[in-house]
């Protein structure tokens, strides 16, 4: 059955609340950035895709839809093609639809079929994308995805993780914590890159999909972002990476 959503107080989800004040540019000097291509500014890809940019059936107070991102893509127990986004993007309490903003208009690219919002465990949702017109393309900033990552590879290898949101990029930095569920890393993020993906490097071409991202945070270094671990919801969930 789908579970109850529960509204998640901190971190800051950055999909539906303010960014906090404050500027921290100059402490990110151990993040790498990369600017996106022109041509998807804004996340706004002719393809569903990992980074491409979601908008909810619901709008905001300042009168605009609220904005998350495309994550994993993942195949469902049926053999369907699905998409992991963030659990606190499913906002319209009577509509499952899930609109994806692209160079010729928003379309619809599927439904809601599951999400979770458990403070401390897991802010991930599920979209199905089995009635989508929109073509599908599973690779994460024109990489494919061959490994998923679980917290204990994370902190058996230490990688640099990236995440690929589509209001802000791709940006990239050090883990700062990892849990059973939860992985943490500075980087950047703003309004609307809730449900990035969040991955690391192969170092032959290939990205491992690690998590989505929910929220961020700062300290006196710079931004902290925040992740669900796919690994175990794809476990949970009878999930497999669509490769």
């Amino acid at each position: 059955s789908t579970p109850a959503r529960r509204r998640v107080a901190q971190p800051v989800p950055v999909g539906n609340l303010l960014e906090v004040a404050g500027s921290v540019a100059a402490t990110l000097a151990t993040v790498a950035f990369a600017a996106i291509p022109s041509a998807h500014a804004l996340g706004e890809y002719p393809v569903a895709s990992p980074g491409a940019h979601l908008v909810s059936t619901t709008m905001a107070g300042n009168g605009l839809p609220y904005q998350c991102t495309a994550g994993s893509t993942v195949r469902t127990p049926t053999g369907a093609p699905g998409m992991l986004t963030a659990g606190h993007c499913d906002r319209d309490p009577v509509n499952d639809t899930v609109l994806q903003r692209t160079p010729t208009g928003d379309q619809v690219i599927g439904r809601y079929v599951r999400w979770d919002v458990l403070p401390g465990v897991r802010d991930i949702g599920l979209v199905d994308l089995a009635a989508s017109t929109v073509p599908l393309v599973s690779h994460v900033d024109a990489m494919p995805v061959t490994r998923v990552m679980t917290a204990e590879d994370l902190r058996r290898e230490q990688p640099h993780l990236c995440k690929s949101g589509a209001r802000t990029g791709l940006s990239c930095g050090p883990i700062t914590a990892v849990t059973d569920t939860q992985i943490s890393f500075r980087a950047w993020d703003d309004l609307g890159d809730s449900g990035a993906p969040v991955y690391a490097h192969n170092g032959d071409g290939t990205v491992a999909a690690v998590g989505i991202l929910f929220a961020h945070s700062d300290d006196l270094f710079g931004r902290i972002v925040h992740a669900s671990l796919v690994a175990p919801v794809m476990t949970e969930w009878e999930l497999t990476n669509w490769g």
